[in-house]
């Protein structure tokens, strides 16, 4: 890429060490608004990214004008910056030296199938979820190419292309409204019907059946969570912060020097995999200019590795990790949903949570939204909004079932995750 290329000289010659990523991003985008398909663009991105480190002070720099113009005097800017930034020892670029290109270009652009999945989408909507108020929702062909390079020679490039359906939606009816949902599902075709996609077809029934809500006959108690593929991922976010930079870097990771060690069920095993074949999304190589690889994070609860980028991993002493932490893919597990409904004495079943960040210790609380009451093996009806409090490693300790169904929404493929202790409070 002429424009890298010519970062990379621009760079040579005012910095230690430096390195940039280009992102390079054509969009053909569908809206729907009130009930009906609104627009069509396309939009074409650019953002280049740059770091530059001198006698180990390093400074980053964004800019979406890819002109020669715009490169020098950004270049000039990282130059002073970095001189001026605080002197550390782990500030480094990848000496990975390899020149590779990936490429993930199987979607064709194709407008008409576009507009009738959407209309298709729509007619559905109108005809089996007549109280369903559709918020906003587009339907994008998104094609990315992506370059990165730096000045140890390093030069790595991938191109995907793959369509993206976002969707916020509520139920309404009457003066009844529930509260809202969303969903985002990325695929490589649109073979599927885009209520197929995802958890749509779920979320789109359980969001009008939350038109009538109740609260929880038992005021405070503690009892089984079945927590959707949905909501798993927020869990997931929390509890993959501990392996991530910062928590390591500062000493508050509750898995720090803990590698190769059991430290959650057995039952749970996760894998990234930015080079999965199950998966739309792919994340070939990282910001840090080093190509990622499909791993173990955690095998039956015994942490295989930490997500780690080079600086990371160079601060802490650990090894970086097979990638930061996308394209999540959780193993199945020997029950099915209904399964563990039947299995549940008194719980809940939480498809989306509100809460702030858990603490270092994992005690966690906030609202379940979106959610139902089990008794006695059986959904008994939607919920209003229902405290929950607990422990986030507790959590992920006492898991007795992970569902065989399993959720792909294209940058991640999760079950249900069934747990015990959970503390249920009801207003």
């Amino acid at each position: 890429m002429e424009v890298l290329d010519r970062t990379m000289e621009l760079m040579k010659k005012n910095v230690h060490k430096g390195e940039a990523l280009l992102n390079q991003t054509v969009r053909q985008e569908m809206n729907i608004s009130c009930g009906e398909i609104s627009l069509l663009r396309t939009r074409e991105e650019y953002s280049l990214n740059m770091t530059g480190i001198i006698n180990q002070k390093k400074d980053s720099i964004q800019i979406n004008k890819i002109d020669e113009n715009s490169i020098i005097e950004a270049v000039e800017e990282l130059k002073k910056n970095a001189e001026d930034s605080q002197f550390d020892e782990a500030n480094d670029i990848s000496d990975q030296l390899i020149k590779r290109d990936f490429v993930d270009s199987k979607t064709e652009l194709d407008l008409y199938l576009m507009h009738r999945r959407l209309s298709d989408f729509l007619k559905k909507v109108e005809s089996d979820y007549p109280d369903l108020v559709i918020e906003e929702a587009f339907l994008e062909y998104i094609d990315n190419h992506k370059y990165y390079q730096n000045t140890n020679g390093v030069k790595l490039s991938a191109h995907t292309n793959n369509y993206l359906f976002n969707l916020m939606f509520f139920a309404k009816k009457g003066r009844e409204t529930s509260s809202f949902n969303y969903t985002e599902v990325i695929t490589n075709n649109l073979e599927k019907e885009l209520s197929e996609l995802g958890s749509l077809k779920y979320l789109l029934k359980e969001t009008v059946e939350q038109l009538s809500t109740r609260s929880i006959p038992v005021k405070k108690f503690t009892g089984a969570l079945i927590i959707t593929p949905d909501c798993l991922s927020d869990f997931l976010d929390y509890l993959l912060s501990h392996l991530r930079n910062y928590m390591l870097i500062s000493g508050t990771s509750k898995f720090s020097k803990k590698k190769n060690e059991k430290v959650l069920s057995e039952r749970f095993s996760l894998r990234v995999e930015p080079d999965s074949n199950l998966l739309a999304v792919k994340n070939y190589f990282a910001h840090d200019g080093i190509a990622n690889r499909n791993d173990y994070i955690f095998e039956k609860g015994i942490l295989r590795n930490y997500l780690l980028d080079l600086y990371g991993a160079k601060k802490t002493g650990f090894d970086r990790g097979p990638s930061i932490g996308q394209n999540l893919v959780v193993e199945s597990g020997n029950s099915s949903l209904d399964e563990m409904i039947k299995a549940t004495d008194k719980g809940i079943i939480l498809s989306r949570f509100s809460g702030g960040t858990p603490a270092p210790n994992g005690d966690f609380s906030g609202v379940a939204k979106n959610s139902f009451y089990v008794e006695n093996g059986e959904i008994q009806y939607p919920i209003s909004e229902t405290m929950l409090s607990g422990n986030l490693f507790e959590l992920f300790n006492n898991i007795t079932g992970i569902s065989k169904e399993r959720i792909n929404n294209g940058r991640s493929l999760l079950p249900y995750m069934m747990c015990n202790g959970i503390i249920v409070s009801s207003s």
